[in-house]
C-alpha cells in the first residue's frame, strides 16, 4: 500500500470510532474560523470533542476513554478532577466567582511562588502565559529604556506580537542554521516586531554572545526557554543557560526566563535545576490548578514599576487578573505540588523516556525521545535534538501517522509528540503508554519503509 493509503486507513478508523465528534465540530465551524478556537488542539480531520475527565483519563462525546499523557499542555500536573483544588474551588464558588478587589488566595499563591523561586520578589498575576511574557517584557523595555529583545529559534512566548516571530519558521527564508533570520510567525505581525526580534539558535552561545554584544545598545533583555515547549522539549544543555545568564550580565541586558511549563520540574522551577537567576520569570499552566493564569515575576527593583505608586508606574490592568477562583485552585494545587511529589512525576518522565527509546530500537525505527523529568518529547529523526532545525526535521507526516495512530490506541498526547506525567499516574499508566506507543511504530513501519526509509535502522 501507498503511504497515502496507509494514512488513509489511519483517519478512516478514527472517523468510525468519532462520529459525535466529527458533527460537533462540523457544527462548530458554523460559528468559529475552523471549528476551533485553539490553534494547538486542532488536527485533521477534525478533533477530538472531550466530554468529562477523572484523574488520568479523557471520556470523548462517543464514549471513548484515552490516557490523557496531554494534560492540557501540561497543566493538571495533578491529573483531572484532583480532590483538593476541587473542594477550594466548590468553598470559592459558594463565595462568590469575582470582583474588583484584592482576594486572600492572591496573597496565599504569590507568597508560596515568591518562596519556592529564589530570583522572585515580586510577583504579580495575569490570565495567561502571553500575558506574562508580554508584561515581562515591557517592565525590561521600561527599565533599560531599549525596545528590542533577542529570543531564540522555535522559542514559544505566546500570542502577542512582540514574540510572535520564528516559532515555527519553516526553512524557506529563515535564514542559516547558524544565522537565522527574525521571521513573522503568519500574517498581521508588523514589520516592527520582527525587526525589534533579534533571533539566535537554541543551545549556541557563540551566536548569542555576538548578537547580544553587537546590539547590546538597544537590546532590553534576553527571552528563552529552559525546554522548547512547542518542539519537543528540545533541552538546554547543561552550560547553556548559565552561558545565557553571564552574557547578558555581562552587556547590561536582562534576562527573562520563560518557566510557564518548566516550572513543573524542580520546586524552585528549572531555573533552580540549571543554578542561574533570571531578572524576571514568567510563570502559567500548573499555577492555577486548571484554570486560565498567568504570571511574572522578578527583582524587586524591576516589578516595583508596577506599583501604582511608583513615579513612572507602568498600568497593568485585567479584570480576571487574580481571580479568587483561579487563585484558590492555584494554592491548593502548589500546596500539594511537594519536592517529593516533583521527584516522583520527574521518576516517571525518566520511565516513560527510557521505555519509549528502547520500542524504538527493538521496532527497528530511528528517532530520540527527549525532553527532561516529567517533560516528554518523541522526535522520528536520527539527529541529535539541540535545536529547533533538529526538532524541525522530523517528518510531519510520520510524527502524525503516530499521533493518529496512538490516539486511535486510547493515548492523548500532542499533535507534536509531547507528553508529560502526573501525580495522578502510576508506574503502570507509564507502562500502558509505552506499550501503546509499541503497537503504534508496529502500524507505523510500513507506512515509514514506503515513504521515509531514512528513518529505518
Amino acid at each position: 500500500m501507498t503511504t497515502q493509503q496507509l494514512l488513509q486507513r489511519l483517519e478512516d478508523r478514527y472517523r468510525e470510532a468519532t462520529p459525535k465528534s466529527a458533527a460537533l465540530h462540523a457544527r462548530a465551524k458554523r460559528v468559529m474560523p475552523g471549528g476551533e478556537t485553539r490553534s494547538s488542539t486542532y488536527f485533521r480531520p477534525y478533533p477530538l470533542v472531550i466530554d468529562r475527565a477523572s484523574g488520568t483519563e479523557l471520556v470523548d462525546v462517543d464514549g471513548n476513554r484515552l490516557l490523557d499523557f496531554m494534560n492540557n499542555a501540561t497543566t493538571l500536573i495533578h491529573g483531572h478532577r484532583f480532590a483538593p483544588v476541587e473542594e477550594a474551588v466548590r468553598d470559592q464558588v459558594a463565595k462568590g466567582t469575582a470582583w474588583g478587589a484584592l482576594n486572600e488566595h492572591q496573597i496565599v499563591l504569590a507568597e508560596i511562588l515568591c518562596s519556592r523561586v529564589a530570583s522572585v520578589d515580586r510577583i504579580r498575576f495575569a490570565n495567561s502565559g502571553t500575558e506574562a511574557t508580554m508584561m515581562a517584557l515591557r517592565a525590561a523595555r521600561a527599565a533599560t529604556g531599549k525596545s528590542h529583545f533577542v529570543k531564540v529559534e522555535g522559542g514559544y512566548h505566546g500570542t502577542h506580537d512582540a514574540v510572535s516571530v520564528s516559532v515555527s519558521p519553516g526553512v524557506r527564508g529563515a535564514g542559516s542554521e547558524q544565522r537565522p533570520r527574525s521571521k513573522p510567525e503568519g500574517a498581521g505581525i508588523p514589520d516592527h516586531a520582527r525587526e525589534a526580534m533579534h533571533v539566535v539558535p537554541f543551545n549556541n552561545e557563540q551566536a548569542l554572545a555576538e548578537t547580544v554584544a553587537n546590539h547590546r545598545d538597544s537590546i532590553a533583555a534576553v527571552i528563552v526557554e529552559p525546554l522548547l515547549g512547542s518542539h519537543g522539549y528540545t533541552t538546554a544543555t547543561g552550560s547553556y543557560l548559565e552561558a545565557v545568564r553571564r552574557i547578558t550580565e555581562e552587556h547590561g541586558v536582562l534576562l527573562v526566563l520563560d518557566e510557564v511549563q518548566t516550572f513543573r520540574l524542580d520546586h524552585g522551577g528549572a531555573q533552580a535545576l540549571y543554578g542561574i537567576r533570571p531578572d524576571l520569570t514568567a510563570f502559567a499552566k500548573i499555577i492555577g490548578g486548571g484554570f486560565p493564569v498567568g504570571a511574572f515575576g522578578g527583582r524587586a527593583d524591576l516589578m516595583d514599576r508596577y506599583d501604582p505608586d511608583a513615579k513612572e508606574s507602568i498600568g497593568h490592568g485585567g479584570t480576571f487578573n487574580g481571580n479568587p477562583v483561579t487563585m484558590a485552585a492555584g494554592a491548593a494545587a502548589m500546596e500539594h505540588l511537594t519536592a517529593d511529589r516533583i521527584a516522583y512525576i520527574n521518576e516517571l518522565g525518566d520511565r516513560l523516556r527510557t521505555g519509549m527509546g528502547e520500542v524504538l530500537v527493538e521496532q527497528g525505527l530511528q528517532g530520540r525521545i527527549v525532553g527532561r523529568g516529567s517533560l516528554v518529547g518523541i522526535h522520528m529523526t536520527d539527529r541529535q535534538i539541540r535545536t529547533y532545525r533538529d526538532a524541525s526535521s522530523a517528518p510531519a507526516e510520520v510524527q502524525r501517522f503516530i499521533f493518529l495512530a496512538c490516539l486511535n490506541r486510547g493515548l492523548m498526547m500532542s499533535t507534536g509528540g509531547c507528553l508529560n506525567t502526573t501525580t495522578a499516574m502510576t508506574r503502570e499508566t507509564v507502562d500502558e503508554a509505552i506499550g501503546i506507543f509499541q503497537e503504534a511504530l508496529i502500524e507505523a513501519y510500513p507506512f515509514i519503509e514506503s515513504g521515509y526509509p531514512q528513518l529505518l535502522r
